[in-house]
């Protein structure tokens, strides 16, 4: 994790004693660009017969005070007319800034943080074999708002 260092790597402990490990986090990184809760696990090697369980590590990151979520759900009622999340579809977010391409998770959702600054967002949904949408909104200080998508065939069923 490039998030994640610690002062020592390698100690040795005499039986009955211990040792301080200093841990940093650091969300000035490059891998860190969106606010959120990054996890990670410190692994302990040792020669003992004890099992020794990791340290679980949680850096949260909280958003400039200038920063809204843009935030949605992606889904496609095909020819059965039964809507369902549409996995790794696109939307793409144009400011008069700068654009950003997002990919939708599992559950047909994306997400994205940027500073107010950027208004009025134009957002592109589009996935292969669905008829891509268009969505003009406006996001607020620290707060989320919602543009979700129900894409239609570009074909027609029958």
């Amino acid at each position: 994790m490039p998030w994640l260092s610690e002062d020592k790597t390698e100690v040795t402990i005499q039986p009955g004693k211990s040792v301080k490990v200093n841990v940093t986090l650091d969300a000035n990184v490059p891998a860190i660009t969106q606010p959120g809760t990054y996890t990670a696990q410190l692994t302990v090697a040792a020669k003992t017969p004890y099992a020794i369980p990791p340290v679980a590590v949680t850096m949260t990151v909280n958003p400039p005070g200038t920063w809204g979520k843009i935030t949605g759900t992606l889904t496609g009622a095909g020819c059965t007319g039964s809507p369902a999340p549409l996995t790794g579809a696109t939307v793409q977010v144009d400011s008069w800034a700068a654009s950003y391409t997002l990919k939708t998770d599992k559950n047909g959702q994306y997400a994205l943080w940027l500073d107010v600054r950027n208004n009025p967002l134009t957002l592109i949904a589009a996935k292969d074999g669905w008829a891509p949408q268009t969505r003009n909104v406006k996001i607020t200080k620290l707060t989320s708002t919602t543009a979700d998508f129900a894409l239609k065939p570009d074909h027609t069923c029958g």
